[in-house]
């Protein structure tokens, strides 16, 4: 089964949210929080501290696992979600790879067009404050 992981990164009452690429082979202009795929060998702590170097230019220090499901798209195998909140890191993060970058406020996360995969986390983790 595919292993994929999301960063949660909070700054001062605002979370990071990005936006895929016009021309992104899946999900085109979808908003999600940063990470990817773990590497084969590769655990998902090590994963998501790769993935935000690449993707930000972030040295992460210290995560913290806050959720982990299975979900799977129409006609596609399921895949395991990992998400962790990272507590501390290094440098600023940077738009290495996405259409756009958003600090956004957790009640409004919602009004962006996330992906599928992230809406039972965000559901369960920013329940009490939406809109």
């Amino acid at each position: 089964m595919l292993h994929v992981v999301a960063g949660i990164i909070e700054l001062d009452g605002y979370i990071l949210l990005c936006q895929r690429h016009n021309d992104s082979r899946r999900f085109p202009l979808k908003w999600e929080f940063p990470g990817g795929k773990v590497e084969k060998g590769e655990s998902p702590e090590d994963a998501i501290k790769r993935e935000l170097n690449e993707e930000l230019g972030i040295f992460v220090q210290e995560v913290e696992k806050i959720d982990a499901y299975s979900f799977s798209y129409p006609n596609e195998e399921n895949f395991y979600l990992h998400f962790f909140k990272i507590n501390s890191y290094q440098n600023t993060p940077q738009n290495r790879q996405f259409e756009a970058m958003s600090w956004v406020r957790p009640k409004e996360i919602l009004n962006y067009d996330m992906l599928k995969g992230d809406l039972p986390f965000v559901e369960r983790e920013y329940e009490s404050l939406k809109v």
